[in-house]
């Protein structure tokens, strides 16, 4: 009997010679090399867009940390006013200012905003004497004194 030797190597040569020849002949052809061309496209659209998505988050990231920082200083402010608050001094001035409370000895004025106002536009006209001033007589100063209440 004759002895059949079968080489593995050139049948796998042969087929991937084949395969080879159909790569080459796809991609040497003008329509795989338009899908290469819209492939690498493709792939540069995706880089160039995970680039900007990355800008974006950087700058997000930037604002979150600005905010951060300002939340802080802020948190610092009240908690300095907090412990500001529970001393017994600004418990008394706000006792004073707010409800009205005075200390032994002490009466207690509540003057309206209006008034205020009215007094500190007079106090202006004294010290900044305008040089038309009305000569009214003392009778209607008393009437509009009775009537207006100032």
């Amino acid at each position: 009997m004759n002895k059949v030797r079968y080489d593995f190597k050139q049948r796998r040569n042969k087929k991937t010679k084949e395969r080879e020849s159909f790569v080459n002949r796809v991609f040497n052809s003008g329509i795989g090399k338009i899908i290469l061309l819209g492939v690498s496209l493709l792939m540069i659209l995706s880089v160039v867009r995970s680039f900007k998505q990355m800008g974006q988050k950087i700058s997000l990231l930037k604002q979150a940390e600005h905010e951060v920082d300002e939340l802080r200083i802020e948190n610092l402010e009240l908690s300095l006013e907090i412990e500001e608050a529970s001393t017994t001094d600004h418990l008394e001035r706000e006792a004073r200012d707010r409800l009205n409370y005075g200390q032994e000895n002490e009466v207690v004025f509540v003057i309206s905003d209006e008034l205020v106002e009215i007094g500190m536009q007079r106090v202006g006209d004294i010290l900044n004497p305008e040089s038309d001033i009305e000569e009214v007589s003392m009778w209607d100063e008393w009437v509009r004194f009775v009537v207006e209440g100032y």
